[in-house]
């Protein structure tokens, strides 16, 4: 457990340095290159959720990340042995609580990575450049996608050895 709050303490505490020096270097909305137009520092508060879609206020985003928040702990506390769940678990949440703080101090979320990855164009809905984001926002993004992949992989081998178990049961 002390290495998963470790990983936890990490994550939140680069996601809050960055945003620091973020709010105290970059002026509201001017964009700074740094890859070019590929990657700019452009300062921005999103006071909606994910990708600045707004469902609700400030306090339906606070009260919803909390609960969120809190079952995630819950969930890594009792699969805190099982590594593969855990560790990228403890990387979602460490960027959990990085916004949740945004929240509670600001009521908004502090934001400031600018990517142009790909545009999307599904029907009427166009996404010429990727929503701004932070530190946060990739810890929870990375830790989703590699515990789906490793739940996968670990489900997947998993059944294969149970299978090589039953049909070495069943020659024996």
């Amino acid at each position: 457990m002390p290495r998963l709050a470790l990983l936890f303490s990490i994550v939140l505490l680069v996601d809050q340095v960055t945003k620091y020096i973020a709010v105290s270097t970059l002026k509201i909305g001017v964009s700074v290159p740094v890859v070019g137009d590929l990657v700019r520092w452009t300062l921005t508060y999103n006071p909606g959720g994910a990708f600045g879609v707004r469902l609700g206020g400030s306090g339906y985003y606070l009260i919803t990340s909390f609960i969120i928040f809190f079952i995630l702990v819950f969930y890594i506390w009792r699969h805190r042995s099982i590594g593969y769940i855990a560790v990228p678990l403890s990387i979602v949440a460490g960027g959990a609580a990085g916004n949740i703080l945004d929240r509670l101090r600001l009521g908004e979320v502090i934001d400031f990575i600018d990517c142009d990855f790909f545009d999307i164009h599904i029907g009427s809905y166009n996404m010429d450049r990727w929503p701004i984001f932070n530190v946060a926002d990739m810890a929870v993004s990375t830790g989703i996608i590699i515990t789906i992949l490793l739940i996968f992989f670990y489900s997947h081998k998993t059944a294969k050895e149970d299978e090589a178990e039953m049909e070495h049961a069943g020659s024996g």
